[in-house]
C-alpha cells in the first residue's frame, strides 16, 4: 500500500466577486465546524450519521453509508484548524484531512485543504490519482458553498 499527499486553496473572499457576500474568520471557521457536524449537507452519499462528543475540542462521528460504517475523530485546534482522521479499523487507517483558514492579509481568506491518504494501491495509475484529487477539490468547493450557507443563517441539520 503507498500514500496519497494532496492539498489545494480555497479563497473565500475575494474582491473580483461582487456577489458573493464576504465572511470574517470568525463566520468562516463557525461554519466550517457546521460542515464537519453536518457532513450530509454537502454529502449525499451518508445516509445517517452519530456525532459523540469525547471533549470540547474533539468528536467522534459514526457515519453509514448503505451497509458499511466507518468511525473517525475530529479534532478542533485553537488556531482555526481541525483534523479529521480516519476510522483507525478501515483500510485507510491513518490517514486525514486538515482543514486550516489562513489569512495573508486582512480580511482575504483561503481555506487550505491538506489531505494524507495511506492504505492506498500501488499499481493504481496516475489517472486515478488526478480523479481522486479532482473528487477532493470539488468536495471542497461543495463544503465552502455549504460553510456560506451556515455563515448566512442557514441551520445545518446534525
Amino acid at each position: 500500500m503507498s500514500a496519497l499527499h494532496h492539498e489545494h486553496l480555497v479563497r473565500i473572499n475575494d474582491p473580483a466577486n461582487i456577489g458573493a457576500p464576504w465572511l470574517t474568520r470568525k463566520q468562516l471557521w463557525h461554519a466550517l465546524r457546521e460542515t464537519v457536524l453536518a457532513p450530509k449537507c454537502f454529502d449525499d452519499s451518508i445516509d445517517a450519521i452519530a456525532l459523540k462528543e469525547l471533549g470540547p475540542d474533539e468528536w467522534q462521528r459514526e457515519i453509514r453509508r448503505g451497509g458499511s460504517t466507518l468511525i473517525d475523530r475530529v479534532a478542533f485546534g485553537t488556531t482555526h484548524t481541525l483534523t479529521i482522521s480516519a476510522d483507525h479499523r478501515g483500510h485507510f487507517a491513518g490517514s486525514s484531512l486538515t482543514i486550516c483558514i489562513e489569512e495573508p492579509a486582512p480580511g482575504m481568506l483561503f481555506v487550505r485543504f491538506t489531505y494524507e491518504v495511506l492504505g492506498l494501491d500501488e499499481n493504481r495509475s496516475e489517472d486515478e490519482d488526478v480523479a481522486r484529487r479532482s473528487a477532493y477539490e470539488q468536495s471542497d468547493i461543495e463544503r465552502i458553498r455549504q460553510a456560506r450557507r451556515f455563515a448566512s443563517g442557514v441551520p445545518a441539520h446534525h
